[in-house]
C-alpha cells in the first residue's frame, strides 16, 4: 500500500519581492522577521511580465542570484503559491548557498507558459528600486 511522503520543511529561492522581508512576512503572515540568506541557482534567467520578475529556462551556466528561506510549514507553502499566482509553477531546482558549501535541493517559481511568451521581456529586477516604490525612503 502506497504511504504518502510526510510534508517536509523545504528551501524556497526567490528572486524578486518575496526577497523582502517584510514582503515575506506579510504574505506567509509570520510573527517575526524572516531569515534570508544570499544563494543563486543556474540553468535559468531573469524575464520580465510587465513589472514582475519571471524565471525561465536558459542555458546551464546562466545564474540568477536571489535569497533562500527555509518554508517550516505545508501552509506557508500554500500560501506562497497563491501569492505567486497561476502565471508561475512551482520547480524543484538545485540551490547554490551564498556561503558556500554542497548545492541543496529547494523549490522556486517559474514561468508557467513559454520560455518565448510574448508577453515576457528581457530586463532584471532590482529589490532595493522595489522597496523604494513600495515604502518610500523609511
Amino acid at each position: 500500500m502506497y504511504e504518502p511522503k510526510p510534508w517536509e520543511p523545504v528551501q524556497y529561492f526567490f528572486y524578486g519581492s518575496l526577497m523582502d522581508e517584510r514582503k515575506l512576512t506579510e504574505v506567509l503572515r509570520l510573527d517575526s522577521t524572516p531569515v534570508l540568506r544570499p544563494a543563486s541557482i543556474v540553468g535559468y534567467s531573469i524575464k520580465m511580465w510587465g513589472p514582475y520578475p519571471t524565471l525561465v529556462e536558459a542555458p546551464p551556466e546562466n545564474i540568477v542570484n536571489g535569497m533562500i528561506y527555509e518554508v517550516q510549514r505545508e501552509g506557508h507553502e500554500r500560501r506562497l503559491a497563491y501569492y505567486e499566482t497561476d502565471a508561475y509553477r512551482c520547480a524543484v531546482c538545485r540551490i547554490i548557498p551564498g556561503e558556500g558549501g554542497e548545492r541543496i535541493y529547494g523549490k522556486t517559481f517559474v514561468w508557467a507558459g513559454d520560455s518565448d511568451d510574448k508577453v515576457l521581456s528581457p530586463g532584471t529586477f532590482d529589490l532595493e528600486m522595489w522597496k523604494k516604490a513600495r515604502y518610500g525612503s523609511r
